[in-house]
């Protein structure tokens, strides 16, 4: 009996991360003029895919994407062969991330964890804010289904202090050490 019951907890602890996306933070707590570096992940996926389409949300009264910081496990776009990871930022507070299938020599990427996109967002301003992913989908080689991934688990919030709370809090912690100086 323990035995069933090891081997159920088992199947659905693995079961659980199945075909997940998710996003990783260099600093939760950057100041203003800070650069947080962003790790968008897959985990767990499962079935071959030859296409993605994505979205990270962010609020871009607080954030500014770094143009060029973009890195991945999937090449970076071709225009030439119109293939590729596009990474669009024209869309306030949103970075389109898709990868295009090149319908000449297409790639097959199978079972496993990849690297979406790592890239990084410049703090332009205090506040507190929450990024997401917009709804993922994979798309399965030759016109295959679509599969949908699992995005419960990707948000993440930052805050991003005053710069004048920052050194008042420094004067403070001065202060005192002073005083305890003298003292």
């Amino acid at each position: 009996m323990k035995k069933v019951l090891l081997l159920v907890c088992a199947m659905f602890v693995g079961s659980a991360n199945a075909n997940m996306i998710n996003i990783d933070l260099s600093d939760p707590n950057p100041s203003v003029g800070d650069t947080v570096s962003v790790n968008i992940n897959m985990t767990g996926i499962t079935e071959d895919f030859t296409a993605f389409f994505t979205g990270f949300l962010f609020d871009s009264s607080l954030f500014e994407y770094v143009d060029g910081s973009v890195s991945s496990d999937f090449p970076l776009y071709d225009p030439f062969t119109g293939s590729g990871l596009d990474v669009d930022s024209s869309s306030s507070g949103l970075l389109s991330l898709n990868l295009f299938e090149d319908f000449v020599a297409p790639v097959i990427y199978g079972a496993g964890d990849y690297l979406v996109a790592s890239f990084n967002l410049l703090a332009i301003s205090e506040g507190q804010s929450s990024f997401s992913l917009a709804q993922t989908s994979l798309f399965a080689p030759d016109f295959g289904p679509e599969t949908a991934l699992d995005t419960s688990a990707s948000g993440a919030s930052i805050a991003v202090p005053a710069p004048g709370s920052m050194a008042l809090m420094g004067l403070a912690g001065l202060a005192l050490f002073g005083l305890r100086r003298k003292a």
